[in-house]
Order: structure tokens, then sequence, then C-alpha cells
């Protein structure tokens, strides 16, 4: 039978995607909000083999792009085959929120806040047409990609060519970034950076990484490094190796910083790095 009633983005998700005994689910949304619920639920979910289609417009793509960590979320989804997304037409943008598997859909529409209007049909011809309508949609829709690599390619690369400790840290910084609101957060290589200088590595092997994961070019990473010593936060120390340009490593300019973690490091001089 069908039901209406008001629940979060949330419970929504984990109920109808998470929780369903459908494994396969359109998407049509242009509510960060509701999609950010969607990426978090999916990628927290143990043992799940849900995937789901998201047909978008390409600007709220781009805009859920400008959260690193959302960005970093989905695309780890996208590489483990769970997310796919697709650009559809400039309704795509307009129209409410729907979900829609080969069992039921289930139409959101906002009220405040996390909180929705939840209306779940289950009618087999509707659900069979809406179904059918969606598919159409999406064989029509562009391939779109997210220009953020995973998470966890982020934190192998850095364990790889860093080491464990710096992986490790890496990850207590991102965590303690993912507090903030996504306006007051440094850029995802300042991160990697103020963690280099915890760990006194050369600045080289910062780039290296950056640039491997595809994070961040030699020139950002240098303008970035750039930032942090005009306030006082990073200092660098050449070292003559005796043959070509001398090394720079990096370091904290300020002693009060060595006992800190990185997390720790990260909420105290934010301040300065946003």
């Amino acid at each position: 039978m069908d039901s209406i009633g008001i629940s979060t983005y949330s419970d929504c998700v984990t109920d109808h995607i998470i929780g369903a005994s459908a494994q396969q689910w359109r998407i049509r949304s242009a509510n960060s909000a509701f999609l950010v619920a969607v990426i978090d639920t999916l990628q927290e979910a143990e043992d799940n083999e849900t995937t789901v289609e998201w047909l978008c417009d390409s600007a709220t793509l781009k805009q859920l792009e400008k959260d690193f960590l959302v960005a970093t979320k989905a695309s780890e989804l996208a590489a483990d085959g769970q997310l796919s997304i697709r650009s559809g037409t400039d309704e795509a943008g307009t129209t409410p929120t729907l979900l829609v598997s080969p069992e039921k859909a289930v139409s959101l529409l906002p009220l405040s806040g996390e909180e929705v209007v939840q209306t779940e049909i289950v009618d087999e011809e509707i659900v069979s047409r809406l179904w059918e309508t969606y598919d159409t949609e999406w064989e029509m829709g562009i391939p779109e990609s997210v220009d953020t690599p995973p998470y966890s390619r982020l934190l192998t690369l850095a364990e790889h060519k860093l080491g464990t400790n710096v992986s490790e840290d890496l990850d207590d910084a991102y965590a303690a970034v993912g507090t903030r609101a996504p306006d007051n957060r440094p850029e995802p290589v300042t991160v990697g950076l103020l963690v280099g200088a915890k760990h006194d590595l050369l600045l080289r092997d910062v780039v290296e990484w950056a640039e491997t994961t595809t994070l961040a070019t030699q020139g950002t990473v240098s303008k970035l490094k750039q930032q942090l010593e005009d306030v006082g936060v990073v200092a660098t120390e050449s070292e003559n190796i005796g043959v070509g340009r001398p090394r720079q490593r990096l370091t904290l300019a300020d002693d009060t910083f060595e006992s800190l973690s990185a997390g720790e490091l990260v909420a105290n001089v934010q301040s300065v790095l946003v």
C-alpha cells in the first residue's frame, strides 16, 4: 500500500536504499543535502551491494565537487561500482527528488533542515512506468565523473610514498577538517603540507604524492606552501646534497605545534588557513 509521512534524508536513504531488498536504484535529484546523505550512508554501510544511478544536472554536480570530502567519497563509490552519475535534461535540476527501483518509488518534498515529506509508491503499474521513464532518461544521459581522487587512493599512496604514520595522520587531519563547514575548510593539499611539515618530509615527496593522486600539480603545491610560510605556520629548510639544487624539507615554524596530533594541528591553525 502506498504511504506518506515525514522522515529525514538520512533515514530515507537507510530505509529505502540500504535496508530494502532492491539493490538497484535510480535517483533524480538536485538536492545537495539529500545527495550528501546518499553518499555518506552508502559509504558507511557494511557489506552493502546496492548500486545507485544518479541523474542530475551538471550544475549540481559541480556544486557537490566543491566539497572535497564529499567529492572524494563519491569518487570512492564510483570506483567501487556503487555509484554512477549522468547528467540529463535541464529539468533534472528543477524536478522534485525521486528514487525509483523496480519494486517501488519514493518521492521527497523538503520541509525544513533535514526533514522531508516522503511519499512511497508500491503500485506495480505506476512503479513500472516510472522505472521505464527513468530508464529512458538514464540511457540518454551523459556519463559524468568526479574529478577528485578516491579517499582510499589518497591514503594508500601516502602510505606507499610517505610512510604509514603519515598516512594515518592524514586520515586524522581530514577527519578534523570534516567537522567544519565546507566553506570554512582549508584546501586538501594544504592539509597534506601541514602533515608533511609535522613529519619533516621533503617537499618533493609531498609534491610527488599530490601529483600521483591527481590531487594537485607541483605549481599548486608550491603556491599553497608559500601561503603557509607567509602566515608563519610552515618553514622550509634547504639541504645541500652536493649535486644539483638543494632539497627543501618541510618543518613546522612554531615549536608549540610539535606536540599536537595531526587533527589538533589542523584545528589550531585553521583560522589562518582559510
